[in-house]
């Protein structure tokens, strides 16, 4: 059986996130776990209380109640909602489990994927500015932290189920294993894959050579009509990157996601996932 973790926040994108991941299981028995993060050790001080008693733990804990309650129920309609679409899509093989805890988010969606092993993350995410408790940024960083797949999907994307992928390569000696996990988590659909490099500025005339090597090893694949291979020459990554997508009808972008280091992307001219979180496309991160 697969195996999906779903963080949410319950933010007005939870049920897009949701039926995206009832769609990319190609009908496999598979258990999905909605899984929300309080946050834990809110403090609300109130100086009315007479002095002596602790109003801070008092309150707190009585918040805390009340947002787990109301987590309760969101996260109850949530599940009630999936079981509908999975009814109206026709697929009888998909089970629902919910989890409810609190702490640090970052910490508790790796503590949830030792516990309930998925095989893939899949999150929502929102533009610069207009981020949930679990969207945005934290998506990127969840990329960068644990070692299974993660999705992200935004909150303006219209695609339902991929059919064209982006494989985005820089030549890592893990692309072909990268590349073939793909075609495993995707096995039940009918996927296209483009293994891209793009040659921002450099002109490197190695790219050609290093591409042909990946080619060779997925010659059944490219008879099939399953895979394409491109080098795209650009003095300009975001333009480059667009009209790429826009040509051959991307509906998601893999990569290899490395561990973040602010400084090296601010300055580097490869194209990375912050370029790729400014489409609306879900993003496919796979872990170095």
């Amino acid at each position: 059986m697969k195996r999906i973790l779903i963080p949410t926040d319950f933010s007005d994108s939870s049920i897009k996130v949701c039926e995206y991941a009832v769609n990319i299981t190609g009908n496999a028995k598979t258990e999905i776990q909605l899984f929300h993060i309080l946050p834990d050790g809110i403090m609300i001080p109130d100086s009315s209380f007479p002095a002596g008693i602790d109003t801070d733990a008092f309150l707190n804990s009585e918040y805390l109640e009340n947002l787990t309650q109301q987590a309760k129920k969101n996260i109850a309609k949530l599940k009630s909602e999936i079981l509908e679409y999975i009814v109206k899509k026709g697929i009888g093989t998909i089970k629902i489990s919910t989890i409810i805890t609190s702490g640090d988010a970052e910490w508790e969606i790796m503590n949830a994927c030792n516990k309930f092993t998925p095989e893939l993350i899949i999150m929502g995410t929102r533009g610069s500015g207009n981020k949930g408790f679990l969207e945005g940024s934290m998506a990127e960083k969840i990329m960068s932290k644990v070692n299974i797949p993660v999705i992200a999907v935004p909150e303006k994307c219209s695609c339902r189920i991929p059919k064209n992928v982006l494989y985005s390569t820089n030549f890592s000696e893990r692309d072909y294993m990268k590349i073939i996990l793909l075609f495993t988590l995707f096995k039940n659909l009918d996927i296209k894959i483009f293994v891209t490099h793009f040659d921002i500025e450099n002109k490197d005339s190695s790219s050609i050579s290093k591409l042909e090597k990946i080619k060779g090893a997925f010659k059944n694949e490219r008879s099939d009509g399953k895979m394409f291979f491109n080098v795209i020459d650009s003095d300009d990554k975001s333009v480059s990157l667009k009209a790429f997508c826009e040509e051959y009808n991307i509906d998601m972008i893999s990569f290899i996601s490395h561990k973040s280091n602010i400084f090296k992307n601010l300055f580097s001219r490869k194209i990375n996932k912050k370029d790729f979180f400014k489409l609306n496309l879900p993003m496919l991160a796979v872990h170095e």
